[in-house]
């Protein structure tokens, strides 16, 4: 066997493929002594941080989990409560619509009684300007009836006379 690992000068075996195993043994040795170093000192350091990036995106992976539960419930929540605005804002217009109608039934009642009121007021003006005119009037009247009188008797009456020919004239002119 010794002639396979002899000198590349005979190309037989192994040198025939241009290897020389004293340089594979060595390449063999520094590759054992370098993974020994690598295990020994940086190899549990290295474990050891892959397990934490692995525990870390793990917890990462749960908690994006958790928080898309979370946000599909909050954005249920969200709806539900969306809805609940929108039928308070419903029913308070409907209230609204309802006490516009109340305060202007009230209104256009209170305008009535106003109106009424005020013709009531005019009704009883117009009859008291009425009965100051018809006094006037009678007052006048009595003037004329005297002087009328006086003309066509030509004498003067006494405020009793006077008074009796007025009050029987008067009453004659009401029927």
């Amino acid at each position: 066997m010794m002639h396979y690992f002899a000198n590349g000068d005979d190309l037989e075996g192994i040198g025939a493929l241009g290897l020389d195993p004293w340089a594979i043994l060595a390449q063999g040795l520094t590759f054992l002594v370098l993974f020994y170093i690598v295990k020994k000192y940086a190899l549990e350091k290295i474990v050891t941080t892959l397990q934490e990036r692995h525990k870390k995106i793990d917890s990462g992976v749960r908690l994006g989990i958790k928080m898309e539960k979370e946000l599909e419930q909050l954005q249920k929540t969200i709806e539900q409560k969306l809805h609940e605005a929108r039928l308070d804002a419903d029913k308070i217009l409907d209230d609204a619509h309802q006490e516009s109608s109340h305060i202007i039934k009230a209104a256009e009642e209170k305008a009535a009684n106003k109106v009424a009121q005020m013709l009531t007021d005019a009704e009883a003006k117009i009859t008291s300007d009425m009965e100051k005119a018809q006094q006037k009037l009678r007052a006048e009247l009595v003037e004329l009836v005297a002087a009328a009188t006086e003309t066509v008797i030509e004498e003067k009456l006494t405020s009793e006379k006077d008074m009796r020919l007025i009050e029987r004239a008067i009453a004659e002119a009401s029927r």
